[in-house]
């Protein structure tokens, strides 16, 4: 496929490999998109950003790059700034378009119907995978035109239910721009008296049109405000629609407001309001984000978990089919605006004017498709040594190109990067180009079927470790498995029978490895040196805090398996491997901000797990107290160790690893002494330990 994206600045096609639609998405072959100046304008400018002044927003905070800088070490941390400088992103949010393939999930769409698509999948380019809540039905494809400017269509629709007006309302709208002149023909298909200000006389023309009466702001008597309602005592809301660095457009909409009037922000503009005006009038301020209701919530627009209709929520599929409607009843308009109908391969020079251009509204033209492509193939530069491993990295989260990547990469002499698997397009593409990859592709079983990948880094969310785990070893292909191995007891199951099979045929078998990497630290060798000196029992204290995880985060999803399978199996694995000793008994102890384990060893060593959610993250995240008689060494989050002798410090290490690296050694030294017995790591035993505790605390 091609794909329009923004990178440094800069906008540019560039070819990727056509996406896998998931199992809520549709893809669709693109024959319209609208442009969103305003929007994707903005995108492009804040790419165009140097390191150092992404080092000064220090991922939005200095206390972040501190402790990057801390933890990694002045060459991880500018790598990972310049990972997001060069990062490509994609452009574009509204099409209209032809169904190629639908998702086993998906029922109401089929091949070769014509649909509307919004949000961050619907971009500029000639395929796109776009999850079924954002997409419409277009029963009439003689609007295909009009109706790939939905999204922005729909963000005036939506700022309209925002602010709850009835029918014959009195209302402002300042800027008229092409969200402007969708905002006033929404309020103006329900009844309401719109007067709308901007200064270009072009779009006030266009406002009129639709029947709005309209001021240039720059001439209006805003002292005077209030006697433009009918009634003489100001306006029910007013639509504050432009983009503007001046506070004084919150003062002008307050000064037409009546009393308990509502201020409907949609634009971007310093939110700076007269407290005497407002307080006076008892104003009611509406943030309209988006273009509907779950827009943002990944369980409506990722899972596709519509709200209940008796709610009589406006959500973003059910504004899609309002605004086709009212197209169709003639309520809302495409055509006036004059649309400038371009050639998609003329996009990157329309961007360079797209600032300047007199259009307020260009709607890009593609060509027709051939058969979709899902891999794309490269010319790398060799650049790994002939006994490397070629390996395929499946998965391109943050963790997977901010770490396991680069490590990679780091390391030639033992790995190649063959071939990038993952569902996006423009990342897999760029990654595969920047790591000088062979393939990128969106195809996992294309992937399995090449018989130059000699293993697979998986890199993907929890609940596809377990299938994906089995279908490459049933390829004949060494897996390093992102942790947890799997979230049921039922999938490790499956994964100990695939190896078993395996096994009864001894030509090959291929090595799994799980990515525990806390016990590849070189903490934990520098504290298993002293644990082979002493002979005594250990007595083990494990701290394991877990704040907060972003609102809408995947990793929290009931079907990830939890946090404690997903975070606190590092702890389990490390304990299990650091006694040393066959597990005597184990006893779990839920509280209700976590849990506390303690564990029995054989030689009389005894551990205490103790998993705590907290609301604040103070001091590290992980803290290891190992006890040898007056001894005591505390290890902080793998990077710092301390030694105390009867309570005084007595010596202090550290490090910038956390294992990751050391990991991937690990299991390239497994491949070349072919470690393939029962469970050689023993990662088997701690996944299974894990689950089992899980499944008890659950109970």
């Amino acid at each position: 496929m091609h794909l329009l994206t923004a990178r440094k600045g800069s906008v540019e096609i560039i070819d990727a490999p056509d996406p896998v639609p998931a199992e809520n998405e549709v893809l669709i072959q693109t024959v319209f998109s609208a442009i969103s100046a305003g929007t994707e304008l903005a995108a492009i400018s804040g790419q165009d950003a140097s390191v150092l002044s992404l080092l000064r927003r220090g991922y939005r905070s200095w206390d972040k790059i501190k402790k990057s800088l801390a933890n990694r070490g002045w060459k991880q941390t500018l790598a990972k700034v310049e990972s997001t400088v060069e990062k490509e992103s994609t452009l574009g949010y509204s099409l209209t378009g032809r169904v190629v393939k639908v998702g086993s999930g998906v029922e109401d769409f089929q091949n070769g119907d014509w649909v509307v698509a919004v949000g961050p999948h619907a971009s500029h380019g000639t395929m796109a995978a776009v999850p079924r809540l954002m997409c419409a039905p277009l029963q009439k494809p003689e609007w295909a035109i009009d109706a790939s400017t939905a999204a922005l269509a729909c963000v005036g629709i939506h700022a309209l239910h925002r602010a709850a007006l009835t029918q014959g309302a009195e209302v402002a709208v300042f800027g008229l721009g092409i969200i402007g002149q969708f905002t006033v023909q929404a309020l103006r298909a329900t009844g309401c008296r719109v007067i709308a200000f901007d200064p270009i006389e072009a779009r006030r023309s266009d406002a009129a049109q639709v029947g709005a009466e309209t001021y240039n702001p720059d001439d209006f008597d805003f002292t005077e405000a209030e006697k433009i309602a009918s009634h003489g005592e100001g306006l029910d809301a007013v639509f504050l629609c432009a983009k503007t660095d001046s506070p004084d457009l919150l003062r002008r909409a307050a000064a037409l407001c009546r009393k308990r009037g509502k201020l409907v922000i949609v634009g971007e503009f310093p939110i700076e309001l007269p407290r005497e005006l407002v307080y006076e009038k008892e104003l009611e301020l509406c943030v309209s984000a988006a273009y509907g209701e779950g827009r943002y919530d990944p369980s409506y627009e990722e899972l596709g978990q519509d709200y209940p209709i008796a709610h009589a929520r406006w959500t973003v599929r059910r504004n899609l089919e309002l605004f086709l409607r009212w197209l169709d009843e003639g309520r809302m308009s495409v055509s006036h605006f004059r649309p400038e109908i371009r050639a998609f391969s003329d996009a990157p020079a329309i961007y360079k004017k797209l600032g300047t251009s007199h259009s307020v509204l260009t709607v890009l033209q593609y060509p027709e498709q051939k058969l979709p492509s899902l891999t794309l193939e490269l010319s790398p530069r060799s650049i790994s040594r002939a006994s490397a491993i070629p390996m395929a990295i499946v998965g391109t989260g943050r963790f997977a190109t901010e770490t396991h990547l680069p490590n990679l990469a780091n390391a030639p002499d033992k790995f190649q990067i063959h071939t990038v698997v993952g569902r996006r397009a423009a990342k897999i593409a760029s990654l595969a180009r920047k790591y000088h990859a062979r393939r990128a592709t969106s195809d996992f079983q294309e992937m399995l079927d090449d018989s130059s990948v000699a293993a697979v880094l998986l890199a993907t969310p929890h609940n596809l470790h377990a299938e994906q785990t089995i279908a490459c070893l049933e390829a004949h292909k060494h897996v390093y498995v992102e942790k947890p191995l799997c979230v049921s007891i039922e999938e490790l199951e499956r994964i100990e029978n695939t190896l078993k099979k395996l096994r009864e045929n001894p030509t090959f078998v291929p090595v799994l490895f799980v990515g525990f990497n806390r016990r590849f630290a070189p903490l934990s060798y520098r504290l298993f040196e002293e644990r082979i000196k002493h002979h005594k029992p250990l007595d083990i204290r494990y701290e394991f805090r877990a704040p907060p995880l972003p609102r809408g985060e995947w990793y929290d999803r009931p079907e990830q398996g939890g946090r404690f399978i997903g975070e606190v199996c590092h702890a389990i694995d490390w304990i299990l491997w650091f006694a040393g000793s066959p597990l005597h008994d184990i006893m779990p102890v839920p509280s209700p901000s976590g849990a506390d384990i303690f564990f029995r060893f054989e030689d009389s060593s005894r551990a205490h797990l103790h998993f705590k959610k907290v609301t604040h993250l103070r001091g590290p995240k992980e803290e290891i107290t190992v006890s040898w008689g007056s001894t005591e060494w505390i290890a902080e989050d793998f990077t710092q160790l301390k030694i105390f002798d009867k309570d005084r410090l007595q010596h202090k290490e550290s490090w910038k690893s956390k294992g990751h690296r050391e990991a991937l050694d690990a299991f390239a030294g497994a491949i070349a002494q072919n470690k393939t017995g029962e469970d050689p790591f023993r990662f088997l035993t701690s996944s299974q330990v894990t689950l089992e505790l899980d499944q008890a605390l659950r109970s």
